[in-house]
């Protein structure tokens, strides 16, 4: 496609003998011509950097460019140093793919020499609009192997995973980890943009982790993954620092805190790709219910929750949580069930418990004291301690203790 568009814009060039720029809807440089003639800083700027200030593009679009079916000359603007220059929609089948750019500030340009133009941008939009016809054609299959590559069925997951490798869209061999997010009910219902919004962060962390090869797909329910897969495991070192930056772009885009990301283990083989997304998963629930983690987490940070999150918590038996503990639970109204979470939690170090509690030493032995006296379990017995800490980890996927 590149090489179609220079060519166009040579050719343009050429009859015209002046620099043609093409860029696409959002003024984001495509091509340009070397320019032997007068340019402008602006011209200079968008070579450089792919795109103009956000200042110009304000004020090119406040000319109606987006709606323009025509040539469309934008003034000079003398304190930005800009020269006048005429923008060329580039229209196919009703649908913008862009401009192109021709610097007149002399205003020489004749009505032919604009009909050439517009002809050239005619050319360029047929094959931007063949590129998008591929590219959604190709998208659309992407999207559908990668949610087959976490289907329940290892039959629909080997189809996919060869697939992918042969259409080189990821590595079937290498090192592969799945990164999950999650937007809470509350944003989903409040933006009605939040699908799309999602979507986008989620091809724009597909483009921030190039060369690694990368491809996501959005789902149901607020839901979306990435995949990332490369031949050196080194190359997925950095995989956490991409999962906070998709965080932080989709929270503040979508103004939320309730935006989880869990990341997977790596794991060797795209066929296994399964396995770092169900970890992930399971970071998702767990972090959903359970205090102390962030809103991005590891699969290695959740501790005994990694094999708590697979028992059959809806089948367990009542007993499954000490009697003594639930009684605690029910009847907590003074801190004790945090109180003893947290001293648990610290192995027993009453200096580190205390810090965290913000509380005197000695409130905490006498709320020790109640917690013994209540559950009639002791914490100097290893056995009980043990039946205790598991039972708190279980009420809080359970979802029976409140949030700390």
């Amino acid at each position: 496609m590149q090489d179609e568009l220079r060519a166009i814009a040579e050719g343009l060039a050429a009859r015209l003998g002046r620099a043609v720029a093409i860029d696409d809807p959002q003024l984001h440089l495509l091509v340009h011509t070397p320019h032997d003639e007068q340019v402008d800083d602006l011209r200079v700027t968008s070579v450089l950097t792919m795109q103009v200030p956000d200042d110009i593009l304000q004020r090119v679009m406040s000319l109606g460019l987006p709606t323009a079916t025509g040539p469309v000359r934008v003034p000079a603007w003398p304190e930005r140093e800009m020269l006048s220059r005429v923008a060329v929609p580039m229209r196919c089948e009703g649908r913008l793919f862009g401009y192109l750019w021709l610097i007149d500030d002399h205003q020489t340009l004749t009505d032919d020499e604009l009909a050439i133009a517009s002809d050239a941008a005619a050319a360029a939009s047929l094959i931007l609009h063949r590129e998008r016809l591929l590219g959604d054609r190709r998208d659309s299959r992407d999207r559908e192997l990668l949610r087959d590559l976490i289907s329940e069925d290892a039959g629909v997951r080997g189809h996919a995973a060869d697939e992918l490798s042969r259409a080189d869209r990821l590595p079937a061999d290498g090192t592969v980890a799945v990164i999950a997010v999650r937007v809470g009910e509350a944003t989903l219902q409040r933006v009605e943009t939040a699908g799309a919004e999602l979507d986008s962060a989620l091809q724009r962390t597909v483009l921030h982790v190039t060369p690694t090869p990368a491809l996501a797909v959005s789902r149901s329910g607020g839901r979306g993954i990435v995949v990332l897969a490369a031949s050196r495991a080194a190359a997925l070192t950095s995989v956490r620092s991409h999962a906070e930056e998709l965080h932080a772009w989709l929270a503040k885009t979508l103004d939320a805190d309730d935006v989880r990301v869990g990341v997977g283990p790596a794991v060797t083989g795209l066929l296994d790709a399964y396995r770092s997304w169900r970890a992930a998963e399971d970071v998702l629930r767990v972090t959903a219910v359970v205090p102390g983690f962030g809103p991005v987490a590891t699969h290695d940070e959740l501790g005994i929750y990694q094999l708590l999150v697979h028992l059959p918590l809806g089948q367990l038996p009542h007993d499954a949580i000490p009697g003594g503990l639930r009684t605690l639970i029910e009847k907590d109204s003074g801190g004790l069930v945090e109180t003893l979470e947290t001293y648990l939690d610290e192995a027993g170090d009453a200096r580190s418990a205390v810090d965290r509690l913000q509380i005197h030493r000695t409130s905490l032995y006498y709320r020790i004291s109640r917690i013994e006296e209540i559950t009639g379990m002791s914490l100097a017995n290893g056995g009980d301690r043990l039946s205790m800490h598991l039972g708190l980890k279980l009420a809080r996927l359970l979802g029976l203790l409140p949030a700390r």
